[in-house]
C-alpha cells in the first residue's frame, strides 16, 4: 500500500504565522524589560541553538553520532535533565523507558505511525506558583521519508497558566481538543526509529515570551492555549524555534531535555547505525520528571499508581476528587504525562482511510435523508394546497 504524501508533507502554516508577527512581536520585546540574572539565571537562546543538528541536513554535525549534545556542557541545568518512564499498566508500575526490552517492541519490519497525546501536567510544590509555564514536546525523524526531503519534525508549544488556586489542568486547559494534540498525531518514524524531547521552562515575569505565544495563538484561532506545528522540515523547525527563543530570551528550565532517540520496533533496535542510548516506546503511558526529583519518586513508586496522567498513591481513598489525590501525591515532584499509540504505517493509513469513509458515509446518509424528508415534506405540503 502507497503512503498518501498529503499526510506527512510540510505545512507552513504555522511558520508563515509567525513571519506575518514579527513586526508585532518585536515591539512587545522592545517595551519589554530584560530579565535579572536571578529571576532567569538560564539563556534560551544558547539552549536552543542547534538543538536539531543531529537531524538537519543543513548542520554540519548532520548524521554524526557525536552531535548528540551531553548533559553536562549543554543544558542549562543538568539537574533538570528530561527521565522517562513507562507505565506498565499490567502490573501498575513505573519503569525507566530505557529498560523496556527489545521483545516487547512492535514486531514490524519498515516505517511506524506514533500517535502522543498530551495527558497532564503537575508542577513540584517548591515550583507551583502563578506564573506561567511553557510545555514543549519535540518529535523528528532521523531520516528522510522516502528520501524525498529533509526529515520531519512536530512539535506542540503550549502556555500553561495556573488557576487563581495555584491548579494546572490540561483538561481545563483544552488539552484534549483536536487543536492540542494536531501536531503530534501524525508522527511517522521511518525504519521505526526517530528522536524525542519534552522541555517545560517557566519565563521570567518581564519576559514577551508569553505574550507572543498568546498573539500567535489568538492569530491562528486556536482554542487552546497551544501552537502546533505538524509535519514541517527539520531546518524549518529549526529556524523557527532560534527565533522563538529570542523573545524568550532567558528563562528557568524546570525540565530540559535534549533530543533523544526513540525505537518503536524491534527491527529499529538491531539498526548498527543507531545512537545506543534510546528509550522504546510502546502503547500506553510515559512520565517525565527532571533528574532532581528521581530520589525522591524512587522512594514512593512502589506505593504509587498513574491514572489519567497523574500519580496518587495506592491507598488513597477513591472517592477524593482526582486532582487532590494527585496534590497529596509525592508533591515536591514536577511531572508530566503522555499517552503513546504504536501501529505499523499501513494499518494505520487504512485506520484513517476507514475512519475517513465511515464519516463521509455517514454524512452523506444524513444529507440524503434530510432531503428526503424535505422532499416529502414539499410534496404533502403540495397535495394540501391541491385540495
Amino acid at each position: 500500500m502507497s503512503v498518501s504524501r498529503r499526510l506527512f508533507l510540510t505545512d507552513t502554516s504555522a511558520l508563515g504565522i509567525f513571519a506575518a508577527l514579527l513586526p508585532e512581536l518585536a515591539a512587545a520585546q522592545s517595551a519589554a524589560p530584560e530579565a535579572s540574572a536571578e529571576e532567569a539565571p538560564h539563556d534560551s537562546f544558547s539552549f536552543w541553538s542547534g538543538f536539531f543538528d543531529s537531524v538537519n541536513p543543513y548542520s554540519k554535525n548532520y548524521g554524526k553520532k557525536a552531535a548528540s549534545r551531553g548533559p553536562t556542557d549543554q543544558l542549562p541545568d543538568p539537574a533538570a535533565a528530561t527521565q522517562y518512564l513507562h507505565y506498565k499498566a499490567e502490573e501498575k508500575k513505573l519503569r525507566y523507558a530505557t529498560d523496556i526490552n527489545q521483545d516487547e517492541l512492535l514486531d514490524h519490519d519498515g516505517d511506524v505511525a506514533v500517535g502522543i497525546a498530551l495527558s497532564q501536567y503537575r508542577p513540584g510544590s517548591g515550583e507551583a506558583g502563578l506564573r506561567a509555564s511553557q510545555l514543549r514536546v519535540d518529535t523528528t525523524q532521523v531520516t528522510p521519508y522516502l528520501n524525498l526531503m529533509s526529515p520531519l519534525a512536530w512539535s506542540a508549544i503550549a502556555s500553561l497558566v495556573p488557576s487563581k488556586s495555584g491548579d494546572i489542568s490540561l483538561d481545563d486547559l483544552g488539552f484534549k481538543s483536536p487543536q492540542a494534540t494536531q501536531a503530534t498525531s501524525r508522527i511517522l518514524l521511518t525504519g521505526g526509529t526517530g528522536k524525542m524531547a519534552v522541555n517545560i521552562s517557566k519565563a521570567a515575569p518581564t519576559s514577551s515570551f508569553v505574550k507572543a505565544l498568546n498573539v500567535m495563538i489568538k492569530a491562528a484561532k486556536i482554542a487552546a492555549p497551544v501552537v502546533s506545528l505538524p509535519a514541517i522540515s527539520v531546518p524549518a523547525l529549526s529556524s523557527f524555534t532560534e527565533a522563538l527563543s529570542y523573545w524568550e530570551n532567558r528563562t528557568r528550565f524546570l525540565m530540559a531535555g535534549n533530543l533523544t532517540t526513540v525505537v518503536a520496533s524491534k527491527n529499529a533496535i538491531n539498526d548498527q547505525e543507531r545512537e545506543s542510548h534510546y528509550i522504546g516506546l510502546l502503547p500506553g503511558d510515559y512520565l517525565m520528571l527532571p533528574q532532581r526529583h528521581t530520589d525522591e519518586l524512587a522512594k514512593e513508586l512502589p506505593n504509587l499508581d498513574l491514572i489519567q496522567g497523574y500519580l496518587v498513591r495506592k491507598d488513597a481513598d477513591p472517592n477524593v476528587p482526582l486532582q487532590t489525590r494527585a496534590q497529596n501525591a509525592v508533591p515536591g515532584v514536577t511531572y508530566c504525562s503522555m499517552r503513546i499509540s504504536v501501529q505499523p504505517v499501513d494499518s494505520w493509513i487504512v485506520q484513517k482511510n476507514v475512519t475517513n469513509t465511515t464519516k463521509k458515509t455517514t454524512t452523506t446518509s444524513t444529507s440524503s435523508s434530510t432531503t428526503k424528508s424535505s422532499g416529502t415534506s414539499n410534496s404533502s405540503s403540495s397535495g394540501k394546497v391541491k385540495n
